[in-house]
C-alpha cells in the first residue's frame, strides 16, 4: 500500500516519483538472437490502461519490487521495472549520478522527454499572451494616473470646503488653552503672497561701508583712450576710436546741448547752492548773491 503522506527521499531509500508523460522500461528484443537490443515499452495500467500520470514507488529496505499508482487510484506491483534500473534512474536525477548505467537513459529507460516546440504554433501564442499583458499593464498605468489626479482633486475640495470648520476648531481650541489670537496679515486674508524682505544691492552696502567706488576702465582698449597705438618701432593712429580730442569735442558739444535745454553749469549750481545756504539779511530780504571771482 502506498503512503500518499511519504515524500521522496532518496537518501532514506525511499524512492516516489510521479511521471506526467508515458514511463519506459527496458525489455530484450527477442527478434535480436545474436545481439543484444532493448526495447523501450511504456508502462500501462492493467484495469483502465492509463499510462500517464503514473506514481511509481520503491523502497531498497522494504520491497524489492516497484509500485505503481495510477490517476483512478489503481494500484499494482510492476515487476517489468528492473529495480536497479529504476533506482539508477532516480539517482541520475536527484543524487549522484551512477555512470556505468548510463546507457538506459540512452535507450529509453524512465520518463519519455517532452516534445519538441512548434514553432509555428507556440510564437504566435507566446505574442498574443505578450501582447494581452502589455495592454492590461497599460491599462493598469493609466486608470492608476486617473485615480491618483481624482484624489488629488477630492482631496483638494475637502480641504476648501471644511477650511472653515478647521479653523472654528482651531480657535476654539486656543480660547480653551488660553492663548492670544494674533492679527492676520492683510495680504494673507486677501489670498496674495506676502512679498519677500527687498535686499539692498552691494553699491548700497558699499556705501554704507565707506569702500571706494570701483575704478571705471577706458572706452577703447586698444589704445586705452590715448589716440594712437605706441610700440617700439611703431605709432599710429587709433582706428577703433576717435581719440581724446574727438571725445572732448564730443563732451563739451552734450555740455551744450544740456545748456539749450535749460540746464544749468556745475558752476552756477554751486553758486546758486552758497546762495541757499547764506542767512537773510537783517531786514528780512533774502541776501544777494556773492560775487564771481
Amino acid at each position: 500500500m502506498i503512503d500518499p503522506t511519504r515524500t521522496h527521499d532518496p537518501d532514506a531509500g525511499y524512492y516516489r516519483i510521479t511521471a506526467e508523460r508515458p514511463f519506459n522500461y527496458l525489455q530484450l528484443d527477442p527478434d535480436h538472437t545474436i545481439r543484444v537490443v532493448w526495447q523501450a515499452l511504456p508502462v500501462t495500467c492493467p484495469m483502465c490502461g492509463a499510462d500517464t500520470g503514473l506514481t511509481l514507488v520503491m523502497e531498497r529496505a522494504a520491497q524489492p519490487v516497484v509500485e505503481v499508482l495510477c490517476p483512478a487510484r489503481h494500484e499494482w506491483s510492476e515487476h517489468l521495472i528492473d529495480p536497479g534500473h529504476f533506482k539508477a534512474w532516480a539517482d541520475m536525477r536527484w543524487t549522484t549520478p551512477n555512470w556505468d548505467l548510463y546507457w538506459i537513459l540512452e535507450v529509453g529507460f524512465g520518463e519519455e522527454p517532452p516534445p519538441p516546440i512548434d514553432l509555428v504554433e507556440e510564437i504566435p501564442k507566446a505574442a498574443r499572451i505578450v501582447t494581452k499583458t502589455l495592454v492590461r499593464e497599460a491599462k493598469k498605468r493609466v486608470r492608476r494616473q486617473v485615480r491618483r489626479r481624482v484624489r488629488k482633486a477630492k482631496k483638494k475640495a475637502l480641504n476648501v470646503a471644511y477650511s472653515p470648520v478647521a479653523a472654528l476648531i482651531r480657535t476654539a481650541w486656543a480660547v480653551q488653552a488660553g492663548i492670544p489670537q494674533e492679527a492676520p496679515d492683510p495680504a494673507e486674508e486677501k489670498g496674495e503672497a506676502v512679498p519677500a524682505p527687498k535686499i539692498p544691492s552691494f553699491a548700497k552696502y558699499r556705501a554704507a561701508y565707506g569702500m571706494p567706488a570701483p575704478a571705471k576702465g577706458p572706452a577703447c582698449l586698444v589704445c586705452e583712450d590715448k589716440g594712437r597705438i605706441v610700440a617700439p618701432g611703431l605709432d599710429i593712429t587709433c582706428t577703433e576710436c576717435e581719440g581724446p580730442a574727438a571725445a572732448a569735442l564730443e563732451a563739451a558739444e552734450r555740455k551744450a546741448a544740456r545748456a539749450r535745454a535749460g540746464g544749468r553749469s556745475t558752476a552756477g549750481s554751486k553758486a546758486g547752492a552758497a546762495a541757499r545756504r547764506r542767512p537773510p539779511a537783517p531786514d528780512g530780504r533774502p541776501a544777494s548773491p556773492a560775487p564771481a571771482a
